[in-house]
């Protein structure tokens, strides 16, 4: 897919209120009673997610994000100690944001499989909600290896469970979480970039789930039971 489009699922989706979950630690005003610096801080974070979003991690340049915060490259600088530095702090960001947002439903599931089918389907919903959120998040994961590490904790962890309980049979832990990372990260961006039937996430929920060891009948009905959890 060329790049220009996904340029254009940037600006078709910026502005949406779609993707809210993923976001909103990340989106939302800096408070004022906030000291001087940590609001600043924040505004120049937000402005970077801001432009990031509509143009592309590697096409924000810092003066378009120091014009759009309100503040100079001196001030800019002040705060972060180079472009990467302000990569990593997106990151995390949005990284502690999803996370966030999906451990509520996360404590209420019980087995590996279910936990696996409903982070997989979180992150499909943010390719179908706002697909130019969801092409920033695949460009932050591979910007910043820190960000991918914190999330294939979580998902190490519920494979970790799967085992435990007999669910999953993995060869190596390392090559179940890259079965997982990879495949949901593929998937998001053929969801972002191109028409896809919303069928095509109940096969990679139960795709994943099969190539950790789970039934193919099985896989299917946790895909589908997932999709109504969901929804």
């Amino acid at each position: 897919m060329k790049r220009t489009s996904a340029a254009t699922g940037r600006r078709k989706s910026a502005g949406k209120g779609a993707g809210r979950q993923a976001v909103a630690p990340a989106r939302a005003p800096v408070p004022a009673r906030l000291p001087k610096r940590e609001r600043t801080r924040g505004q120049i974070v937000a402005a970077a997610i801001a432009t990031m979003t509509e143009r592309g991690l590697g096409q924000a340049a810092v003066q378009e994000i120091a014009d759009r915060a309100g503040v100079t490259t001196a001030t800019f600088y002040n705060h972060f100690r180079d472009r990467a530095d302000l990569v990593e702090a997106v990151a995390g960001l949005f990284s502690s944001g999803m996370l966030e947002a999906a451990e509520e439903g996360r404590r209420a599931l019980a087995t590996g499989p279910e936990r696996t089918a409903d982070g997989c389907r979180r992150y499909l919903a943010i390719a179908r909600d706002s697909p130019a959120t969801a092409l920033l998040v695949l460009d932050l994961a591979v910007a910043s290896p820190r960000m991918l590490a914190t999330i294939g904790s979580y998902v190490l962890a519920d494979i970790r469970l799967g085992v435990r309980q007999k669910a999953f049979r993995i060869e190596t832990e390392q090559a179940a979480v890259d079965l997982v990372e990879g495949t949901i990260m593929l998937a998001m961006r053929r969801i972002a970039t191109r028409r896809t039937p919303r069928s095509y996430d109940d096969a990679v929920v139960a795709t994943i789930l099969h190539g950790l060891g789970v039934p193919a009948a099985s896989a299917a009905a946790l895909a589908g039971i997932a999709k109504g959890r969901r929804a």
